[in-house]
C-alpha cells in the first residue's frame, strides 16, 4: 500500500472511530439534570417510577434526579428555593402557598378523583352511623385528608357541626386505621391499597370515594413560575417523560411489568394486591390527558380559603398554567403515545 492509500485508510479507521464515539457519548451529553420531588409513596407515583425504569427521561434528554420530600408544604418551599425544579405533590398544599404570595403553579394534573376509602368502626355500618363520633384525619388545618373529608361529608349529607361530628388529628394512615380498630376514633379516610388489613380488621367500607362524583384534585405536577419562565424547554420534556409513563401504565401488554414494579417499590406482597395496585391505578388514577382539573380545583381552593382567607378569592386561573399541555395535546404528541 502507497503512502496516499494509507493515509487514507488511516484517516478512514480514525474518523469512523470518532464518529461511533460521537454516536454514544452525544446523547450523554446532551443530557440536562433536572430535580424531581416526590411528596407521597404509593401507587399513584407508579408514572413517575416507569419513566426511570424504562428509560423516558433519558430519552427527552432528561437527567433526572429524583427525591422524596416529607409533604406538600416542604414541597412548596423546595421549589422556592430552588432545591427542586418540579414537585409531584397536592394542589392543597400549592394553593395555600400562592395565596401566601409564593410564584408557584401547577401545569398538570396526576389524580382527579378523592382515592380513598371512607372507614367505620365494626358499630359503624352506614355513613349516617358516624353521627355523634369522633373522625380522624391525618393532622388538622389543610391536611389534604381532613379536606378530603370535608367536601366528602357534604357530598355524603352529613355535617358535622349540625351532626355532632368531631375531626381529630390521628396520624398517618396506618395510625388511623389502628385508630378505628381500636375504637379511638370512628372512622377515617385510608387509601384502597389498605383494603387487606381493613378486611383483618373487620372494619366497614361506608363509601368508596373515588366512585362519587366529587369534584377533586388529589396530585398534581407543580414547578415556579421562574422555572416555567426560564427553562420552559426543560419543563416540557419532564412532562413529555411523565406522559410516556402514563402511556405505558396504560398499556394492557404492560401489565405484568407494572405489577412487578408497583409489587418492588411498595412492598406489596401478594399477588392479588399487585393485581389489586395495578387495577385501581389503571381504571382510577391514571389520565392520558391530564389537563388540571378546574372544578376540582374550585372545591379545594373553597376548603383552603376557610383556613386561609386569603385563597378565598383565587381562581383556577391564578393557580395553573396549561400551556405546555395544550401543546403537547394539540401537537399530537399524547394521541400519538396510544397508537
Amino acid at each position: 500500500m502507497n503512502s496516499q492509500g494509507g493515509f487514507f485508510t488511516r484517516a478512514a479507521v480514525f474518523a469512523t472511530a470518532i464518529s461511533f464515539v460521537c454516536l454514544f457519548a452525544a446523547p450523554s451529553a446532551a443530557q440536562t439534570e433536572a430535580t424531581l420531588g416526590v411528596v407521597f409513596t404509593n401507587v399513584r407515583v407508579a408514572p413517575v417510577w416507569v419513566a426511570e425504569k424504562e428509560g423516558f427521561f433519558k430519552k427527552n434528554g432528561i437527567d433526572i434526579k429524583i427525591v422524596t420530600i416529607p409533604g406538600g408544604t416542604q414541597g412548596a418551599q423546595a421549589l422556592l428555593s430552588g432545591g427542586i425544579d418540579v414537585s409531584f405533590t397536592d394542589p392543597t398544599s400549592t394553593i395555600s402557598a400562592i395565596a401566601a404570595g409564593a410564584p408557584l403553579v401547577e401545569v398538570m394534573a396526576i389524580t382527579t378523583i378523592m382515592p380513598y376509602y371512607l372507614i367505620g368502626a365494626q358499630d359503624v355500618k352506614s355513613v349516617k352511623d358516624l353521627k355523634g363520633k369522633r373522625v380522624g384525619s391525618s393532622g388538622l388545618g389543610l391536611s389534604a385528608s381532613r379536606l378530603a373529608l370535608l367536601v366528602a361529608f357534604g357530598t355524603l349529607g352529613l355535617d358535622p357541626a349540625r351532626d355532632n361530628i368531631t375531626l381529630v388529628a390521628a396520624g398517618a394512615e396506618p395510625e388511623r386505621i389502628a385508630g378505628v380498630g381500636a375504637g379511638a376514633i370512628g372512622g377515617t379516610v385510608v387509601g384502597p391499597e389498605f383494603k387487606t388489613k381493613i378486611e383483618e380488621l373487620h372494619l366497614n367500607i361506608l363509601a368508596d370515594l373515588r366512585t362519587i362524583k366529587i369534584p377533586w384534585e388529589q396530585d398534581a405536577l407543580e414547578t415556579s413560575r421562574k422555572f416555567l419562565e426560564t427553562k420552559r424547554d426543560v419543563l416540557e420534556r419532564v412532562m413529555k417523560s411523565l406522559l410516556m409513563g402514563n402511556a405505558y401504565v396504560l398499556n394492557p401488554a404492560n401489565k405484568a411489568a407494572v405489577i412487578e414494579l408497583l409489587r418492588t417499590k411498595l412492598g406489596l406482597k401478594t399477588p392479588q394486591e399487585g393485581e389489586s395496585a395495578y387495577s385501581d391505578l389503571t381504571k382510577f388514577y391514571v389520565l392520558k390527558k391530564p389537563y388540571p382539573y378546574k372544578d376540582g380545583l374550585k372545591s379545594i381552593i373553597t376548603e383552603v380559603g376557610k383556613v386561609v382567607p386569603k385563597a378565598a378569592s383565587l381562581k383556577p386561573e391564578d393557580v395553573i398554567d396549561t400551556s405546555l399541555i395544550e401543546k403537547l395535546d394539540k401537537s399530537g404528541f399524547i394521541d400519538g403515545l396510544y397508537k
